[in-house]
């Protein structure tokens, strides 16, 4: 019998089990956190500081039980947490990175309060004669609580493979629509003449807009401005492009001789790959038609786009959090069965939200059982 058994050795498994002493995380492959090395480009933002209101306008899902949860580990008291364990925090615009800026500082200091690690696959999970029974692909475990941080379905090299909600739907959680967040944008038609140009854009869907730094890649757009735009795509989704404003009119007068594509806001492969061979006009030389389209392709770029569930770092969807108490994490369909992290109905923006998430679900539960 095993008092606390956390199903996932994630970012949320690895800080509940650093919560509660003598707690046995069960991983698949038994190296767990191997997400945790890719955030923050492998430095690891692990929170980003402000005041819970402030946070809140950062993540999607029931806005009263995200509230209710983080209100009770806020980014402070994440940072004071790792803090007990050597992790000192860099603070770049609100951001918390390790001072080190080595993700694998933070892996390392949570398996180093873990108890026992063992590896398996849960299956599914029920209850008999008052405790928790988990089948695994190598038998039974019994436990009397046990913390689901499974993960959701992203990123599934890393373990994130979505078996989790089966174990969920075993306990008899509703799973809600699941779709990448977190995730570079697949845009038809690409500008891979493009491929490796940085670039800020305002990427729009109807009254939906999402600003900030980009990358243009060979099928579309990654950086921070498509991650936190992706959680606005249900499938591909038309939507417009925006690189900044044009005036070729008043151009033609001072710089008429030039061509369009290096007289564009932004650098001229980009400027090539939107404008095409219009790009090589003097711009004294476009007719008022093309002068008309030049400036649509600068301030709203159509394309079609959806979310590459091969980059997403992260799952929008997941167990409905109608189903789970925000002050204990407990869930509501089976007693001590706790979730936290990723594969809650609850995602976030670029930034360090979603560790903040992970992170404060997982203190939430841990505290409930201890």
């Amino acid at each position: 019998m095993i008092d606390t058994l956390i199903i996932g050795g994630g970012a949320a498994g690895l800080y509940a089990a650093s919560l509660i002493p003598g707690a046995v995380i069960l991983e698949r492959g038994c190296e767990c956190g191997r997400k945790l090395l890719l955030t923050g480009g492998g430095r690891c933002n692990y929170t980003h500081l402000g005041s819970v209101p402030d946070l809140l306008v950062h993540y999607h899902g029931s806005r009263s039980f995200i509230r209710k949860v983080l209100y009770r580990h806020v980014p402070e008291d994440i940072i004071g947490h790792l803090r007990t364990m050597g992790i000192e925090p860099a603070d770049e615009d609100g951001r918390i990175f390790p001072a080190n800026g080595d993700a694998a500082s933070i892996r390392t200091a949570l398996l180093g309060r873990c108890g026992k690690i063992i590896e398996g696959k849960a299956v599914s999970i029920g209850r008999l004669d008052g405790f928790l029974r988990i089948h695994t692909d190598s038998g039974a475990i019994d436990a009397r609580h046990a913390i689901l941080a499974a993960g959701g379905n992203a990123f599934p090299q890393t373990g994130s493979d979505g078996s989790g909600y089966a174990i969920a739907r075993s306990a008899g959680h509703t799973i809600t629509q699941l779709r990448p967040a977190l995730a570079p944008l697949i845009l038809s038609p690409p500008l891979a003449a493009a491929e490796g140009v940085n670039a800020y854009v305002t990427l729009r869907k109807g009254r939906l807009s999402v600003s900030g730094e980009a990358v243009i890649t060979r099928r579309g757009i990654s950086g921070p401005a498509a991650e936190d735009f992706s959680y606005c795509l249900s499938g591909r989704e038309d939507i417009t492009v925006s690189f900044g404003k044009m005036d070729i009119h008043a151009l033609r007068g001072t710089n008429g001789r030039m061509l369009l594509k290096n007289a564009a806001p932004v650098p001229p492969r980009l400027a090539a790959a939107l404008f095409g061979e219009m790009g090589e006009k003097r711009i004294a030389n476009l007719s008022g038609e093309e002068e008309r389209r030049a400036e649509k392709l600068i301030s709203a770029f159509p394309a079609s786009a959806a979310a590459s569930s091969a980059g997403a770092m992260s799952t929008a969807g997941g167990v409905s959090t109608d189903e789970i108490d925000p002050e204990t994490m407990e869930s509501r369909m089976m007693p001590g069965l706790f979730l936290a992290g990723d594969i809650v109905d609850v995602d976030a923006d670029c930034g360090g939200y979603s560790l903040t998430w992970a992170f404060a679900t997982a203190y939430t539960a841990s505290r409930s059982i201890r």
